[in-house]
């Protein structure tokens, strides 16, 4: 029999604690394991570098719940541009998501890390700014999404959300307006516009999923958690800039969508699943705010997320400029 010294014993319980312990970075919020997408992106090693603190986001969408307890002390603008025909001083009002897809977006950028409650976002010290563009049925008019992604940006936004694919519908603009109109003003004042790739044609020309052409933005489609292209993901076809992130999968399974904040009628603090492009681009936009906390500039920012993309997940048919799948803790690192 060969005799063990405490020595062993205690370097051995030492050994089985370490083992127990969550992963560094990990969060202490209970949703966090259900949070796959942010475990396939490698957002805990990125949190030791970055937590997007400073850098503030745009998001474009159906507004966000203003009181929902995942967004303490992280809104710092809303107001609603709904009716406002393309003019950003006609933007007013309130802010406050009426259909739930604001909410569950805005979540997955920039929800609180280690609060205790609910997820965490992909950067959890980023700062956000709202600009409602969704009616309550989910429509969305173009000439309204251009004055609320040029408001987003005169307060301050270094990157824009644009989940607009995956609402109900998009009415055209009355006089010929297109999104990229509002994604180029974007660009031009230092911010970077991230568009989910969505359904095909929405936007008119130059915006569709597959005539992006040269327009300043990152095009995202969807992954589920095989890291295969999810089936609904519209191809990013010709864009200049593009690469897939979660976004979930439509196969029944609630657990293999995205689970993140969302808003309720006559309820607070909601979670939920939800599956989309919408949900992938706003991974590639916390990815964003990463790394503009990190100094880089807008330009060196996008290169960075392409070139460190995880280039082993085939991005599917009608996507040859593809880079591959999100891998923000190479981006992050240095």
């Amino acid at each position: 029999m060969v005799r063990k010294s405490l020595g062993f014993y205690a370097a051995a319980i030492a050994l089985a604690a370490s083992l127990a312990l969550p992963p560094a970075g990990a969060s202490n919020d209970p949703g966090f394991e259900k949070q796959w997408g942010l475990h396939q992106i490698g957002a805990e090693a990125a949190w030791a570098r970055t937590t997007g603190a400073k850098v503030r986001v745009g998001i474009v969408d159906a507004g966000i719940d203003l009181a929902h307890e995942d967004f303490a002390n992280r809104v710092v603008a809303a107001t609603s541009c709904l009716q406002s025909r393309g003019d950003p001083a006609k933007c007013e009002g309130s802010g406050q998501d009426d259909v739930g897809h604001g909410t569950h977006v805005a979540g997955i950028i920039a929800a609180n890390r280690d609060n205790g409650i609910g997820v965490a976002g992909v950067a959890p010290d980023a700062e956000l700014v709202v600009a409602k563009v969704a009616d309550a049925g989910g429509g969305i008019n173009i000439e309204d999404a251009n004055a609320g992604i040029r408001w987003v940006v005169d307060q301050g936004a270094r990157v824009v959300n644009l989940s607009l694919g995956d609402l109900l519908f998009v009415r055209t603009a009355t006089f010929g307006s297109r999104l990229s109109d509002g994604i180029e003003y974007a660009w031009s004042k230092g911010a970077v516009p991230v568009i989910a790739s969505g359904n095909s044609g929405l936007f008119g020309v130059g915006i569709g999923s597959q005539e992006y052409g040269d327009i300043d933005a990152l095009v995202v489609g969807a992954t589920g958690p095989d890291d295969l292209v999810a089936d609904y993901s519209s191809p990013t076809g010709n864009a200049k800039w593009a690469l897939l992130a979660p976004g979930g999968a439509s196969d029944g399974d609630e657990t293999r969508k995205v689970w993140s904040t969302f808003w309720e009628k006559d309820k607070q603090n909601s979670y939920a699943y939800l599956a989309g492009t919408s949900m992938a681009a706003p991974h590639v936009t916390g990815a964003v705010a990463l790394l503009l906390a990190q100094g880089m500039s807008p330009q060196d920012a996008v290169q960075r997320l392409l070139d460190t993309a995880d280039k082993s997940v085939a991005c599917g048919a009608d996507s040859p400029t593809c880079r591959g799948r999100l891998d923000v803790a190479r981006a992050t690192a240095r």
